[in-house]
């Protein structure tokens, strides 16, 4: 006669040997994860690299009352700060064939960009054909950090059978630091490393040498050894 308490007991390890292994079977092992990891190379290129696009920047002054006026010449500095963050870089300063006014106000932007520290040989003049209440254009070339669009589901984008990475995985996250990047170029070239200043070095070196810390670590414990 079967003991029931000994079949119970070997039927109880059967199925939780059977349910562990199912678990693990739908686990991926360390390895196949970072091979997995969204920065791998995925049909041939990296799943969601960055890029590093140039196209310019531009802005339209009116020269309709001949002079810039206040609130212009605001928009022409905030312009200039602008591209002076981005890196500085030639920028052009279209006027009109047809004359005008326009001749008077684009030498008064250039005025305003030598004076906001642009180097005046980055400070080029242009026509383009338009009439005499036509505007002047500025423009220059920046540089921003592109990824490409998020959103893209394809046919297996659901297919967690073997606990792949979705194709869509780690998109927000590159084209969040191709948003916030202060400088794009160092997507591809990193910025070159400072030497590090010797002054504060040597200074913190001789109050150490000179005992100048434990003087005064020993004399704080002598004075809160003395207080009743």
């Amino acid at each position: 006669m079967v003991n029931s308490k000994m079949y119970k007991s070997r039927y109880a390890k059967l199925s939780l040997v059977l349910i562990l292994a199912s678990m693990l079977s739908g686990c991926k092992t360390l390895d196949s994860a970072l091979e997995d990891d969204y920065r791998q190379p995925y049909g041939g290129s990296d799943r969601h690299p960055l890029t590093v696009v140039k196209a310019p920047i531009t802005m339209v002054v009116s020269s309709a009352q001949g002079t810039l006026q206040p609130p212009q010449v605001d928009a022409v500095n905030s312009f200039v700060h602008q591209a002076l963050q981005a890196g500085v870089t030639p920028i052009t300063i279209a006027q009109p064939s047809g004359g005008g006014g326009s001749a008077r106000v684009a030498s008064e932007i250039a005025s305003l960009m030598v004076q906001q520290g642009v180097p005046r040989a980055y400070v080029r003049f242009a026509n383009y054909k338009a009439g005499p209440s036509s505007p002047v254009r500025l423009s220059y070339v920046s540089a921003y950090g592109q990824s490409l669009n998020c959103g893209q589901w394809p046919d297996d984008a659901t297919d967690t059978e073997e606990n792949m990475l979705t194709s869509n995985h780690g998109c927000a996250v590159q084209a969040n630091i191709a948003a916030m990047v202060a400088n794009p170029e160092t997507l591809t070239v990193p910025n070159t490393v400072t030497p590090i200043s010797g002054a504060p070095r040597v200074a913190a070196i001789g109050v150490y040498a000179g005992g100048a810390a434990v003087a005064g670590s020993t004399a704080t414990s002598a004075t809160t050894s003395a207080t009743p």
